[in-house]
């Protein structure tokens, strides 16, 4: 009597395409979400070296991250917004003046929210937010 030849599909193949079909998804889902920090190349500020002496650095730009505290409620509107804005870095907390100039078109910052801004070194000693993204 002559065999039979086996027809179907092993458990193994459909596990071993399973596997691959998995590669190659999360490739591609990685690929197609994957985001690109348009900052890259700045410079971070070092929260340190700005509470030492913040008029060295004035008319530098800098990266910074961190949340928005609170912004000042008496200033006037015509002369832009100030805020406070939170950073954490090793040894606690600092919290740090970022202005938004009247004409700045960029998104709301609201308060409670992670930012990344890309900020000027003002001689006053303000950083003058020139772009943000909500991190």
């Amino acid at each position: 009597m002559s065999r039979r030849a086996q027809s179907g599909v092993r458990p193994a193949h459909w596990l071993g395409l399973i596997a691959i079909l998995a590669v190659v998804g999360g490739g591609g889902f990685a690929l197609m979400n994957r985001t690109i920090d348009p900052m890259t190349g700045i410079t971070e500020l070092s929260a340190g070296e700005f509470m030492e002496n913040a008029t060295a650095l004035s008319g530098n730009e800098y990266k910074v991250e961190g949340i928005v505290d609170d912004r000042l409620d008496n200033w006037r509107s015509a002369d832009g917004r100030l805020f406070s804005l939170q950073i954490s870095d090793g040894s606690g907390s600092t919290f740090l003046p970022v202005w938004v100039p009247p004409d700045y078109k960029g998104a709301n910052i609201q308060r409670r929210q992670r930012y990344i801004f890309k900020v000027r070194v003002l001689e006053t000693g303000v950083l003058k937010v020139l772009e943000l993204i909500k991190a």
